[in-house]
C-alpha cells in the first residue's frame, strides 16, 4: 500500500516538472514584450489563457506556470495574426490575460 501511494505521488510531481505546452511552428516568431514597446503597433484583440497550478494538491513552481501561459499566449497570437503579445496582469489561479498585437511594417490595412 505504501509502495502504491509513493507511485501515485511522485508520478504527478515527476510529470509537473515537463513542458506541458509546446509552441506552435507559427507561434515562434510571436515575442513577449512590455507595453512601451508596442505603442506603435496595432492591437488585434486579448487572449485568456490557463493551466493547471496545482498537481496532485501540489502548488506548480510559479516561474513555470508563467512560462506555460506565455507559450499559450504566444499560440493564441499566431492564430489571431498577431506577433506580440503583453501581459495585462499577474498571473492569478493559473490564469492571465494578454493583449494581442500586430507589429510587423509589412501588415496590410
Amino acid at each position: 500500500m505504501l509502495r502504491f501511494l509513493t507511485v501515485a505521488v511522485l508520478i504527478p510531481l515527476t510529470l509537473a516538472a515537463c513542458a506541458w505546452v509546446q509552441l506552435t511552428e507559427e507561434a515562434k516568431s510571436v515575442r513577449v514584450a512590455s507595453a512601451d514597446r508596442v505603442a506603435d503597433c496595432r492591437r488585434i484583440g486579448e487572449v485568456t489563457v490557463s493551466v493547471r497550478d496545482r498537481v496532485a494538491a501540489v502548488q506548480r513552481k510559479p516561474g513555470k506556470v508563467a512560462e506555460e501561459l506565455e507559450r499559450l499566449a504566444r499560440n493564441e497570437a499566431a492564430e489571431l495574426g498577431g506577433d506580440h503579445v503583453v501581459a495585462l496582469g499577474p498571473v492569478r489561479d493559473g490564469g492571465r490575460r494578454y493583449a494581442v498585437f500586430d507589429c510587423r511594417d509589412d501588415r496590410a490595412g
